[in-house]
């Protein structure tokens, strides 16, 4: 199994909606914020070596920034950008997309919408 079927494996058995889009996953967050209606989507790239390596970027749609960084295009299409956003305390194994969940949702909660 490679890092994108077992993050989208790992993600299924807590109960995430996820799904392989461009050689990447696409995972719906439950986010609370106002300016944010509905569930949101956001991509990871998961390394072959995941769990053992975190998902890199954090695919994004274009009216959120992530702060502290500057946007590339994503390879989701022109809705999206990525954000280099590397886990800064990755422990990795059987929880790693437990960890990676938490790091995307602390992303969201932070980003400004434009």
């Amino acid at each position: 199994m490679n890092g994108l079927e077992r993050f989208v494996a790992d993600l299924s058995v807590l109960g995430r909606e996820c799904e392989r889009r461009n050689g990447l996953a696409v995972v719906t967050l439950d986010v609370e914020r106002p300016d944010l209606v509905g569930p949101l989507q956001v991509g990871a790239d998961p390394p072959n070596e995941f769990p053992n390596l975190p998902p890199h970027w954090l695919h994004a749609p274009r009216q959120l920034v992530i702060p502290g960084g500057k946007p590339h295009p994503s390879e989701l299409g022109p809705d999206w950008l990525k954000w280099s956003r590397t886990h800064p305390n990755w422990k990795g194994g059987a929880n790693g997309a437990r960890l990676w969940l938490a790091h995307a949702r602390s992303l969201v909660l932070t980003a400004t919408k434009v």
